[in-house]
């Protein structure tokens, strides 16, 4: 005999055994998730950062290179070529020259042709927009600037980019700032000789720009610093140009950031640097023509830093962050409800297996108790299970009979008789006494015979028919009765027990609909009441906590009427007709249609559609998914819906379709599950339950029902039914 289970614990124990790790495991896993999310956005932003880097200084090369291009134009460029005859024509070409290349090319300030003494020829520059040309007599001479210089060591084809500052005239910084590079390279005569120099004056807040339109709060702010660690582009404009405006000084890299400006200036190649939990990533560029002499003051290296502060990096992980613990939120919500059903599930499993136990237990010791002997058989015949009583009768040890056809315990010549008696019984098996009326005898294991009387009973298990058989002397026939009649009555009470179990059923049931729903009017209703009574001193997000309290009861009562539903569906006995599914699809548009007169919507159903089945069970069908294509095209421009039958193969079906939301089939497995929704509540309210209600009324009527669809594009529910055809 199997050892008897108990249940020691309450649902409370059960409840938190279930559901506190339940917890623990999803906080676990956000944390994990999060943290893993967290350092694949840092890596794509630190690859993002470089990326940006990388365009910086592809811009930056790019640009440089066009200026390069653009002197070298000039420079050979016949007409800019000074002659000691005829001067004066051929500087009036030379002017008209730049003017025309200024005029193309807005990133320049200022073209000039020097003579080899460092005498401005021409001067063409932008001043208010507008192209001038300096007259001769306010040409100065330029010998002293150290551009100048540098740019007259050079040979013909040489160019030389000055530092990258702010433009200087008269001796003080041009207000407003203009950053600038000068390019300056010889004119070569005709016989390749340096005949003069030409100097452009580039406008750097094209660079800056430029560079600026490369900022992302994806991948940071782009920096430009010159080779002694000032700001050229910043993070503000007050830090800018330290090394050129006093009131700037102090800021620099060297000062603010010494260990990035140590790691920049150690690195030939893109880097990347994590200091103060800010990243960043930087790279040097080159910018001295390999040809061209070293001088003192000249373009040299510039740095490009992209910097992505720890603020930007949580504002890129903050919805991520804040979405997933607002899933874990919802899933420990959830897991409330959840691990009580479960834990009570399981108390009364606990409860009902030891009940059950407790119920074999008694019954193998009423057999063992009984004085008379019992031999249990299946339908067959085949002896299962005897007591004590039966061995001492037969005088057979137990081994010896388990297994045995009954009728070795009968005379030889009984035999053969009893077999067709047998099949007799269990065709219609029925508590009787064995040949009422007859003499009945019976055999030992010695060959002995002895009168006997038996009583047969079924006994019914899910798996299968036994056959009871009491057997007694006939002198112990008043005692027998009574063992008998307890017999009876202890059958009788399990039948009781069992009509007890349908009325608790029942009166669940009633409990839910009714007890469950009754607080939750009450709150409906009072909120209303304060809402209206307290109308007029209520702010909009006081009235709309009375909405939102209204909506919640509403929502519970309907969710409880599905649950009540899907119970009953499950429960309900299948009363099989011809039912008219036209009759039934156009009832429940019309009970839509009474409900929202407003909506105007293209319904189209096919006539006299007869299927053999449940009509209260195919009307929840029809109403269901009418009802869910009636939803789901809310926000369709022109809705339609469709109810008809098409061939599918060798099979005829029926469906319904819309053109609404629609939903993705890679989800299509959790349609039919109880409290699973493809939708948010907020776009389509709904329980989740009308789906597997529908799903187990199929399985009821022996039919199927499935789904096809593609978001915004509607979807179509199949239905499998046995077609009634040939009506009018």
């Amino acid at each position: 005999m199997p050892e008897k289970i108990k249940p020691r614990k309450s649902v409370r124990y059960y409840f938190m055994v279930i559901w506190v790790p339940l917890v623990i495991i999803t906080l676990l896993a956000i944390a994990l998730l999060i943290n893993s999310n967290v350092a694949a956005r840092t890596v794509i932003a630190h690859a993002e950062q470089r990326a940006q880097v990388q365009a910086a200084l592809m811009l930056l090369e790019t640009s440089l290179g066009d200026i390069r291009g653009d002197a070298l134009y000039l420079a050979t460029l016949s007409s800019l070529t000074p002659t000691p005859s005829n001067l004066a024509p051929q500087l009036a070409d030379n002017a008209h020259a730049l003017k025309s290349f200024l005029q193309f090319n807005p990133q320049y300030d200022q073209l000039r042709l020097l003579d080899p003494q460092g005498l401005e020829r021409v001067r063409v520059e932008r001043r208010n927009n507008q192209i001038v040309t300096k007259p001769s007599d306010q040409l100065q001479n330029k010998s002293a600037r150290y551009y100048v210089e540098s740019g007259l060591q050079l040979h013909p084809g040489q160019l030389y980019f000055s530092p990258f500052d702010l433009n200087i005239e008269h001796g003080e910084i041009e207000r407003p700032l203009n950053p600038t590079i000068r390019v300056a390279t010889p004119v070569a005569d005709e016989q390749d000789k340096t005949a003069g120099l030409l100097v452009m004056n580039y406008r750097g807040d094209n660079l800056l720009d430029a560079l600026a339109a490369l900022d992302s709060p994806r991948t940071g702010q782009l920096w430009l610093i010159n080779q002694n660690g000032y700001w050229l582009k910043g993070p503000a404009t007050e830090k800018e140009w330290g090394f050129m405006l006093s009131e700037h000084r102090q800021h620099s890299l060297t000062n603010e950031k010494a260990t990035l400006w140590s790691k920049i200036i150690q690195g030939e190649s893109i880097g990347q640097l994590l200091d103060a939990d800010d990243h960043y990533a930087f790279a040097p560029l080159d910018l001295t023509p390999a040809d061209s002499p070293e001088f003192e003051q000249a373009l040299g290296r510039l740095y490009v830093v992209s910097y992505l502060s720890s603020t930007q990096l949580d504002e890129l992980t903050g919805p991520l962050k804040k979405g997933l613990w607002q899933a874990g939120a919802l899933i420990v919500l959830l897991s409330v409800g959840l691990a009580y059903l479960l834990a009570r599930s399981i108390a009364q499993r606990w409860h009902t297996e030891s009940s059950l136990q407790d119920s074999e237990a008694k019954f193998r010791a009423m057999i063992e108790a009984a004085p008379d002997a019992i031999i249990i058989t299946d339908t067959n015949g085949t002896i299962v299970l005897l007591n004590e009583q039966a061995i001492r009768l037969f005088e057979y040890t137990q081994q010896e009979l388990l297994g045995q056809k009954v009728e070795v315990l009968l005379p030889e010549e009984l035999r053969k008789g009893h077999i067709q008696h047998r099949q007799g019984y269990v065709s219609a098996p029925r508590p009787r006494l064995m040949g009422s009326g007859l003499r009945l005898q019976a055999k030992r294991k010695d060959g002995s015979e002895l009168p006997v009387e038996v009583s047969l009973s079924p006994i019914r298990t899910p798996s299968e028919t036994l056959v009871f058989c009491a057997i007694r002397d006939v002198t112990e026939r008043r005692e027998t009765e009574d063992k008998i009649k307890q017999l009876n009555n202890g059958l009788t009470a399990q039948n009781t027990e069992l009509q007890v179990v349908n009325r608790e059923l029942e009166a669940f049931s009633y409990s839910v609909s009714h007890d469950l729903r009754a607080p939750l009017r009450a709150i409906d209703g009072f909120s209303q009441i304060l809402s209206s009574s307290l109308s007029g001193r209520l702010d909009e997000q006081e009235a709309d906590y009375f909405n939102r309290i209204r909506k919640a009861a509403q929502k519970m009562s309907k969710l409880i009427d599905d649950l009540l539903l899907l119970a009953r569906v499950s429960r309900a006995d299948v009363l099989s007709t011809e039912v008219n599914l036209s009759n039934l699809a156009t009832a429940a548009v019309q009970n839509l249609r009474e409900l929202q007169p407003e909506r105007e919507i293209d319904i189209q159903i096919q006539s006299n559609i007869c299927v053999e089945g449940d009509l209260a069970l195919l009307q929840v069908t029809v109403q269901n998914l009418i009802g869910n294509a009636w939803k789901f095209t809310g926000k369709t421009e022109h809705p339609q819906i469709q109810v008809g039958t098409e061939m599918q193969g060798d099979d005829e079906v029926i469906f319904v379709r819309d053109n609404g939301a629609g939903f993705d089939m890679n989800y299509a497995d959790k349609l039919f599950i109880p409290f699973q929704r493809l939708h948010s509540g907020n776009d389509f309210p709904g329980s989740g339950v009308g789906l597997a209600t529908i799903e187990r009324i199929m399985a009821k009527l022996n039919g199927r029902i499935w789904a096809e669809s593609a978001p915004g594009q509607g979807a179509t529910f199949f239905l499998k039914l046995k077609l009634v055809k040939g009506r009018p």
